[in-house]
């Protein structure tokens, strides 16, 4: 019998990839919730982004009421 102790699948969960990927994204999250001026530049980061789209679509939106415009007054022409 093997004894578990002996590095075999038991004893080798330390060395796994999934432990380190763990323990660093706890880290990069425990990072960024505990640093403010990270807080500051993620929340202006999506606030931007949110901003940026908002803008398109309102961009979107007028463009079809102009395409809608020009289409119903080639009907009437």
């Amino acid at each position: 019998m093997k004894n578990p102790a002996d590095g075999s699948k038991a004893g080798n969960t330390l060395t796994k990839g999934s432990f380190l990927t763990g323990a660093l994204v706890g880290g990069a999250v425990t990072y960024v919730l505990t640093n403010e001026a990270v807080q500051r530049a993620a929340i202006n980061g999506v606030a931007h982004v949110w901003l940026t789209l908002k803008g398109g679509l309102e961009e979107t939106k007028e463009r079809f009421r102009d395409a809608e415009s020009e289409i119903k007054s080639s009907k009437v022409k």
